[in-house]
């Protein structure tokens, strides 16, 4: 009966921001790929990364991006971020770790074995 609300919601958002040149973007959810198990307590930090977003929003802040730096929330540049890229080494304990934890496929590892 209703339609997917987050194309209805960017197309009254672009309709609104049509005059001052703005544009607003949706990433449909379903592309999304989750690399890990859901924990209990994700709704929390999802709901607080997620109000953060948009009170950064309503203060008008643009070109910025919100996440965590040390498990606090922050707001970074977007330039920033985009500045370089950043290299994790295949065979570094942290990717490893990662490998783990997120129970990644042996062929992820970046261990030639």
């Amino acid at each position: 009966i209703y339609g997917d609300i987050g194309t209805f919601l960017r197309d009254k958002v672009n309709k609104h921001l049509a005059a001052s040149g703005g544009e607003c973007f949706y990433f449909d959810p379903s592309y999304i790929i989750r690399s890990c198990p859901i924990r209990p307590n994700d709704h929390i930090y999802c709901a607080r990364l997620s109000r953060d977003a948009v009170h950064t929003a309503m203060r008008g802040y643009t070109g910025v991006c919100v996440g965590p730096i040390h498990n606090i929330l922050v707001i970074i540049p977007a330039n920033l971020i985009a500045r370089g890229k950043r290299a994790v080494k295949k065979t570094s304990s942290s990717w490893q770790s990662c490998v783990q934890v997120c129970n990644m496929p042996g062929n992820l590892t970046g261990l030639d074995a």
